[in-house]
């Protein structure tokens, strides 16, 4: 029942289009491409939407001033809107024009790691760690209530943390609607539509489960590893801010019985599909998700020297998995010559191996790894760096993703046969922070570069953590002919499958 209704939903959100207007880079050249941000001859950009940010504040050449986290996060998109999260709230974009991207209002919300996901009118938010209260606040408020707030529960107790729930209808006026507490907080969530129900499901992915010993003034503790579970949270469309859990699906076991403690990222793709992949610890399992309340599990897999995975992500027929890691955290240098010293070691290994800058391909049936993708360009010693975020091209023909790594940029890379993958396109930023007379460089507090970057509808939408939204165009024989034009992209769900 579902997968039917699915695929008849498909055929009113995406099209194939064969023609594509004359591109903007042809006449102009932004004057956001700057010489410190270089890039592959195929890499166009058409415009900029810039928003300074960093771990302590702006401007982007530094720590900043302001003693709260600004960095921009993850990307959501809905026609031709753009909602980019920050670590102090959300912007939306409106990109209408790509050489002329417009801010069109910047919601202040101080609290941690700000993922966002989109439907219509309403912004989900991630946030990851306690918070005095649960509403949003322009001042950093990280922590536990105080005592005397603790009531209903007894003192001391834990804040909130979990998805919030925003209403941009009117841009002139954002509202908080729901704020719902979730265990262990919400790191990432993975946003998956159910037209026929009248609303939105998120299944929810935490980043770590240490004991919280204190209860919860808002109902969320974190109860302590094995967690081995992820929640899901009802948005009824025609009540968002009745939005509540409504249950949860065990995260299950790897072959050798290692139970799979959590779930960084969980991929999804519905149409005739219905697979959600979590990138767990230490593995990742895969669910059918025919019955989105009850996700079955199928089976989970695993790649060299990983020791837990960060994303995942389908080819748009569902036949491949795509799976990477962030090793060193995200602020080391992970994506170094092959063979080159690192402290502290990383994964058991004191050098640089592929493996640690490898995104990998398996067989979406099985889970057998039948290619992979190593960054072809080395990094420095003063660049953090791991194959951080990315999606899969809504492509026809051919399997073509789009990745951001941090400070190795962004690229675009053919998988169409995944054990020869080959990067198409690229721009790889200069470090932030090289050696001076000042400074050894790399320090950790100027840590940066592309949180994502992801393919939208004939361009690469590259979100920097210091500088903020930039849109590209390739012009590449691998991105000609046939393409698929989407009304709306949370990437990491594939929302309908293609065939």
């Amino acid at each position: 029942m579902y997968a039917s209704k699915r695929r008849y939903f498909a055929a009113l959100v995406c099209g194939v289009v064969t023609a594509l207007a004359i591109p903007s880079w042809a006449t102009a050249t932004p004057p956001d491409d700057t010489p410190d941000r270089p890039h592959s001859q195929n890499m166009h950009l058409l415009g900029s939407s810039l928003r300074a940010g960093a771990v302590t504040g702006p401007p982007p050449v530094g720590p900043g001033d302001v003693p709260w986290d600004t960095r921009n996060t993850d990307l959501a998109f809905w026609g031709d809107t753009v909602i980019q999260g920050r670590y102090d709230g959300f912007r939306v974009i409106n990109a209408r024009a790509p050489g002329n991207p417009v801010e069109r209002a910047f919601f202040t919300c101080v609290s941690p790691q700000g993922d966002v996901g989109v439907y219509g009118n309403l912004v989900f938010r991630s946030v990851d760690s306690p918070q005095r209260t649960n509403q949003c606040s322009d001042v950093a408020q990280s922590g536990n209530p105080p005592d005397v707030d603790c009531a209903p529960v007894s003192a001391p107790c834990t804040g909130f943390e979990g998805i919030q729930i925003f209403d941009i209808s009117d841009l002139s006026n954002i509202e908080l609607v729901a704020s719902v507490p979730l265990d262990c907080g919400s790191h990432t969530h993975t946003v998956v539509p159910d037209p026929e129900g009248d609303r939105v499901l998120i299944y929810n992915s935490v980043s770590g489960a240490g004991l919280q010993a204190n209860p919860g003034k808002y109902g969320n503790r974190c109860p302590g590893l094995p967690f081995n579970r992820e929640d899901i949270v009802e948005v009824p469309l025609s009540d968002p801010g009745s939005a509540s859990v409504i249950g949860s699906f065990s995260l299950g076991q790897m072959p050798d019985g290692r139970v799979i403690t959590t779930c960084h990222d969980l991929g999804v793709i519905l149409g005739s599909v219905n697979r959600a992949a979590c990138a767990g610890n230490p593995g990742v399992p895969v669910f059918d998700i025919s019955d989105l309340e009850n996700p079955v599990f199928l089976y989970a897999t695993s790649a060299p020297t990983v020791t837990g995975f960060h994303s995942a992500a389908w080819s748009w027929d569902g036949s491949i998995l795509v799976t990477g890691w962030e090793p060193g955290g995200g602020t080391l240098p992970r994506c170094q010559a092959t063979g080159t010293p690192i402290s502290p070691p990383t994964a058991g290994s004191s050098v640089q191996t592929d493996e640690m800058k490898t995104i990998f391909f398996h067989d979406g049936a099985t889970g057998e790894i039948i290619g992979r993708h190593v960054l072809p360009r080395p990094q420095s010693q003063y660049e953090n760096c791991t194959m951080h975020n990315y999606n899969v091209v809504a492509h026809p023909t051919r399997n073509l993703l789009v990745h951001g790594s941090y400070q190795s940029g962004t690229a675009l890379v053919d998988f169409t046969d995944p054990a020869n993958a080959y990067e198409v396109a690229w721009m790889d930023p200069d470090p932030l922070d090289p050696p001076s007379d000042t400074s050894p460089g790399g320090r950790i507090n100027f840590r940066g570069g592309d949180w994502s970057s992801y393919w939208y509808n004939g361009r690469i939408y590259e979100s920097d953590t210091r500088r903020g939204l930039y849109i590209w165009d390739v012009s590449a024989p691998e991105v000609r002919g046939p393409v698929v034009k989407l009304d709306h992209l949370n990437p990491q769900t594939n929302h309908v499958s293609i065939p």
